[in-house]
């Protein structure tokens, strides 16, 4: 094989403790595989793995080349890895090439997927959840009737997690009637993740219920976010009575991890943003910022401070 090749490979496999600037070989190599963009290495790393008896340093040229097809747009290479999935027995190896096919290119919806769909129902654990997780990078249908129908036979919890986070990415309104059932899971990140699927496929037609969730106190995060998504002003009044809600006391910074950020916003900053909307049409909303910011802006977070701050204050008049 090309030396260069073999260099890299050797590197990505150092398991040594050296260290250089904090950074091990391996590190350093992985990233200088992430940049490679020249095509005429794929055709050398196929017969690599396909020759290469060692299976770490197959490992290693795995993710070499899903790193050359996503840096040179070759979808081919993805079809090569999949095959791979038939060839590996090692369940770590196979792992590894589900997680490499998860962050490299979508995989072609003309493709055949069956080493991914008959890897997601694998006795070993890694194995099918990183199936799973690979299946969310292809726009093809059979997906999502693989998923519904693997989620009503299956009974372990964290797998119907990794189910519902592969129906988000490709859920029609076809899995509209098994998402609503699981609104009524035991397990809250299920229901949170079920809900934010459903209002991703409904849209503003759903702005009604998202408003009664969080009027209701259920799901709050996930509502608050469907509400800033997809609302109109009819869900003006839940925000501000969950808004206020929230200022009824002081909240510590140990509490902002628990609360839901998209885009960088707290679920506070959500509702601002969605309010920020009608400020100028809406006299509750007028009066509802008036009262933040004069009389509960010490129980804003840094952040909202700061947002308070620039939209409102920077922006006065």
């Amino acid at each position: 094989m090309n030396d260069y090749l073999i260099n890299l490979v050797t590197r990505i496999c150092d398991r040594s403790e050296q260290l250089n600037n904090s950074q091990t070989i391996s590190w350093q190599a992985l990233r200088e595989a992430e940049q490679l963009a020249n095509h005429a290495y794929v055709p050398i790393l196929y017969q690599y793995i396909a020759n290469e008896p060692d299976k770490e340093r197959r490992r290693a040229a795995g993710f070499i080349i899903i790193q050359l097809s996503r840096n040179t747009s070759d979808p081919e290479v993805i079809r090569f890895m999949l095959d791979r999935l038939r060839i590996e027995q090692e369940p770590d190896i196979v792992t590894a090439i589900q997680q490499d096919l998860e962050r490299g290119l979508p995989i072609p919806g003309y493709m055949n997927l069956d080493p991914l769909l008959n890897n997601a129902l694998s006795l070993n654990n890694t194995v099918r959840r990183s199936a799973l997780f690979a299946l969310r990078g292809t726009n093809n249908p059979q997906v999502e009737e693989f998923a519904l129908n693997l989620l009503k036979r299956t009974v372990n919890e964290y797998d119907i997690y990794y189910i519902v986070l592969l129906l988000h990415k490709v859920a029609t309104k076809k899995s509209l009637p098994a998402l609503k059932r699981l609104l009524e899971h035991p397990r809250q990140d299920v229901k949170g993740l079920a809900f934010a699927t459903i209002a991703d496929i409904e849209k503003e037609k759903e702005a009604l219920f998202y408003a009664r969730c969080l009027l209701r106190g259920q799901l709050k995060s996930e509502a608050m976010e469907a509400i800033y998504k997809y609302a109109d002003e009819s869900a003006i009044q839940a925000v501000i009575t969950r808004i206020t809600e929230m200022l009824t006391k002081r909240r510590s910074n140990g509490r902002l991890s628990l609360e839901t950020f998209k885009n960088g916003f707290t679920d506070l900053m959500l509702g601002m943003e969605f309010l920020f909307r009608f400020r100028t049409a809406k006299s509750e909303v007028k009066k509802t910022f008036s009262w933040i910011t004069e009389k509960r802006a010490e129980y804003l977070l840094p952040e909202e401070r700061e947002w308070i701050q620039r939209n409102l204050v920077m922006n006065k008049g």
